[in-house]
């Protein structure tokens, strides 16, 4: 399967499949330490590959260190600075984010920067602005019998 860069809404160069469909990584899995196992593998399912795979084609703009964790005798996951990656099944078409900033098994699945070069560098991390509301400071002043204006 072909890694590569796309733009999903709010995230340019995210790292998507051969299908583009959005790959996400657990931040507690950083190493290839799995956490994500049972249950959670239908909700989100591994980037998997027969374990004779040695090497997986990476499309422009995608610099992250390729490697892989054992699954099972046959299957192998592919990881990406170190943590495996996965789709999410909420994500019904290509280039969606659905699975964004959900907290789970000790850590939050995150969209994967497909440049980045580093386990540090490897997640997107939403700007205060975009994950923020602030409320405007409104005051209201009655005066006289305490009636409303209208």
């Amino acid at each position: 399967p072909a890694l590569k860069s796309a733009n999903v809404p709010g995230f340019s160069g995210a790292l998507v499949n051969h299908s583009s469909k959005t790959l996400y990584v657990l931040s507690s899995e950083k190493g290839a330490k799995i956490k994500c196992s049972g249950a959670c593998l239908s909700t989100w399912p591994p980037l998997l590959v027969k374990s004779s795979v040695t090497e997986v084609a990476l499309g422009a703009n995608v610099n992250g260190k390729i490697g892989f964790v054992t699954r099972s005798k046959t299957m192998k996951q592919v990881t990406f600075n170190s943590y495996p990656l996965y789709t999410f099944v909420g994500d019904s078409a290509s280039l969606q984010s659905h699975g964004e900033g959900i907290a789970a098994l000790g850590g939050t699945w995150y969209l994967v920067k497909a440049s980045s070069s580093s386990a540090g560098l490897t997640v997107f991390k939403k700007s205060s602005t975009g994950t923020t509301s602030t409320t405007a400071n409104t005051t209201t002043t009655t005066s006289g019998s305490g009636g409303y204006a209208y």
